[in-house]
């Protein structure tokens, strides 16, 4: 919470809680020594003027409990000096409640809290002290508590987030390299042989570093986006298969105005070009997005390749579904079909 607006409440909780006090007070005419005085502007001002002396006792009262004393023995144990300052706040009531009552309320206002009688010594100082520590010393260690509790689960939120922030930078980070480790393979070879496709991959690896490099440091990116990035991916594999690579994209429905975390599917083709079969036409790897109100849907399936396995390192599936834990919890779905010969996976988000 803001430090304005936090002042902001306080003064407004202290206005409601002196109003709250003062007006029955004056409308029941509580005070005796002003009983034979008429509704008027100056004993309204009477009533305020008492209402607002014994107030000040007890603000000093909330807050000395609050931000000194209850810190002192809970948050810092530091028992004797909030015994000591304890003592010093009880000190402070019995002689400020003497010198407002008989100093100030008494001869300017003609307040008499005691009708012309004078009280004994040990009488008043319990009674100046039951009457602040039944309240405002309660209210003190109330506020704190609850105060150290919002303090401590802020804290712990700010942790959490810190922590989901971190890991997703660093699952972010393994899918670059070895994306771009593969992608410049592919392009070597197309160099190496002269190919005419060269320059086409290298503006289509162009694009793709800097969707990674600057798109991807944003939480969410324009779905429009992502899916171009897939068809740069698809293309440049296409490209580095010598046009054997069958791959079938497709996608269904409006994406205007939708966002997505970004390279959040890019494992799952990367998966299907790894594991499966590419180089058969006539069951090609198939990629399928389909979006109805705010719910995607994103399928790939493909042939297993029993035969050849890509043999570089990856963090693979279980990083998709890391970061998809962090950021779409309770908001996606994610079956895997592992057959004997086909692989499959379904995952469903809502885009809201």
């Amino acid at each position: 919470m803001q430090k304005k607006y936090k002042i902001g409440l306080h003064v407004l909780v202290w206005m409601v809680f002196f109003l709250n006090d003062l007006l029955p007070k004056y409308f029941s005419r509580a005070y005796r020594s002003y009983s034979g005085d008429v509704n008027s502007f100056a004993l309204f001002v009477k009533y305020l003027g008492v209402n607002l002396g014994y107030l000040f006792s007890g603000i000093v009262v909330f807050y000395g409990v609050a931000y000194w004393i209850a810190p002192l023995a809970f948050r810092h144990k530091k028992w004797i000096q909030s015994i000591l300052a304890t003592l010093g706040l009880c000190i402070f009531i019995v002689g400020y409640r003497y010198v407002i009552e008989f100093l100030v309320l008494k001869p300017y206002l003609g307040f008499d809290n005691y009708f012309g009688s004078i009280p004994e010594t040990s009488w008043y100082i319990k009674n100046a002290l039951l009457y602040s520590l039944y309240s405002y010393f309660s209210y003190g260690f109330i506020f704190f508590f609850i105060n150290e509790w919002y303090i401590s689960n802020r804290k712990k939120k700010e942790l959490e987030q810190e922590k989901i922030t971190t890991e997703l930078a660093f699952l972010k980070s393994q899918i670059n390299p070895h994306f771009l480790f593969n992608t410049l393979n592919d392009i070597y070879a197309l160099t190496y042989r002269r190919s005419d496709d060269a320059p086409a991959a290298v503006l289509k690896l162009s694009a793709l570093l800097r969707y990674m490099l600057k798109e991807s440091d944003e939480q969410l990116v324009p779905l429009d986006r992502e899916i171009g990035y897939l068809h740069n991916v698809i293309e440049l594999h296409k490209i580095g298969q010598k046009g054997n690579a069958y791959i079938d994209f497709k996608v269904e429905g409006h994406t205007e105005g939708l966002k997505i975390a970004p390279l959040i599917l890019i494992n799952f083709v990367e998966n299907a070009f790894k594991h499966g079969v590419f180089d058969d036409h006539e069951h090609p790897i198939q990629i399928q997005m389909a979006i109805a109100d705010q719910q995607m849907v994103f399928k790939v399936f493909n042939l297993k390749n029993h035969d050849q396995k890509d043999k570089t390192g990856g963090i693979g599936l279980s990083n998709v579904q890391r970061r998809l834990s962090l950021i779409y919890p309770q908001r996606h779905t994610l079956a895997i079909g592992d057959e004997n010969t086909t692989f499959t996976i379904t995952l469903q988000i809502n885009l809201q």
